[in-house]
């Protein structure tokens, strides 16, 4: 398909003035489905691609901001796309569009390299929320690498309002961190600040301002609406998320902890089994679990601590981050 331009209505927040967004999916409708949401970002360019070779010739030429790709295609599928573009591309990140049937190979495509994922039943409430937050995440300028590349620790602490606009600028801030470090690709650095975003957000909404995932689900704007008006009203009010952050150059190690009631981390439903990977529900602890080498709760569940050893890039068959529950 021919590259489609288009100019619309909705704000790109987070990402550049033009972005550019190739969609690669082997069915026409699916494919005109993606690029028709992507457009209502403001400015946007869409690219269209049938499968991944193809893909791989159009990246080439346009250098998209990020790539929405199918699992199943000919020629080459969507996680022989994800592992090339993370050797020749890493700065380019990569979201899976999933189906049923499709969730193991989904898995392994998020341990190779893929920044995220979303349902292909979800698209349209879902997926302009996911490109948003990873767009957020994927730049770090060229020219902070050299002055980062010269240090050795570094130990930061946060005290947060319940403020989700707080959260992009945050971890681009963190990101310059990593930027410098040898070794440390562009992809692990995406990868890293979802789970942060992730995990930021959940102490916000649902530790302090105690908003269910559920009513994100039915309503997202009536979600962001409530989040907004929780944020001024007592007890929620008060309520702070500690963010401490411990940085070498052979680990990070992240500290979040919200003000609020606190949950059983056990309760979440395991993606793993059976469908559970296209559920909205527990999609951001698993991307957590997923990106992160190690992840513990405390035992009253309001304090997430997360590490991230980065000694070598992962491997094809790298498992699941360890886990440990209260």
């Amino acid at each position: 398909m021919a590259m489609e331009t288009t100019t619309d209505r909705q704000e790109a927040r987070g990402s550049s003035t033009s972005p550019t967004f190739l969609v690669v999916d082997d069915s026409p409708m699916d494919s005109l489905l993606a690029g028709k949401l992507l457009s209502k970002i403001e400015h946007s360019n869409i690219v269209y691609a049938k499968n991944g070779a193809e893909a791989l010739e159009l990246v080439e030429k346009t250098k998209p901001n990020l790539i929405l790709t199918d699992l199943q295609m000919p020629e080459m599928d969507g996680l022989e796309l994800v592992e090339a573009i993370r050797r020749r591309f890493p700065s380019i990140p990569t979201i899976l569009m999933t189906a049923n049937g499709s969730e193991d190979i989904a898995l392994r495509a998020l341990r190779r390299g893929a920044a995220s994922y979303v349902p292909k039943r979800m698209l349209s409430t879902e997926l302009l929320e996911i490109v948003r937050q990873i767009s957020q995440v994927s730049w770090v300028g060229e020219q902070q690498r050299r002055i980062f590349g010269c240090w050795e620790r570094l130990g930061l602490s946060f005290r947060l309002e319940n403020d989700n606009s707080i959260i992009p600028p945050l971890v681009s801030h963190l990101q310059q961190y990593h930027s410098g470090i040898h070794a440390y690709d562009e992809t692990e650095s995406i990868r890293v600040g979802v789970a942060l975003q992730e995990a930021l957000r959940n102490a916000m909404h649902h530790g302090n301002l105690e908003l269910s995932s559920e009513m994100r689900r039915e309503n997202s704007d009536s979600y962001y609406q409530e989040a907004a008006r929780r944020q001024h009203l007592p007890p929620f009010d008060r309520r702070r998320v500690i963010f401490t952050v411990d940085e070498s150059p052979d680990e990070s190690c992240y500290v979040i902890r919200d003000e609020g009631p606190g949950f059983d981390p056990s309760s979440v439903v395991d993606p793993l089994e059976g469908d559970n990977l296209l559920k909205p529900c527990g999609r951001g602890l698993f991307l957590i679990r997923m990106f992160m080498s190690e992840v513990r709760f405390n035992e009253k569940g309001n304090e997430i601590t997360m590490i991230h050893r980065r000694s070598k890039a992962p491997s094809a068959d790298t498992s699941i981050a360890t886990t440990t529950h209260p």
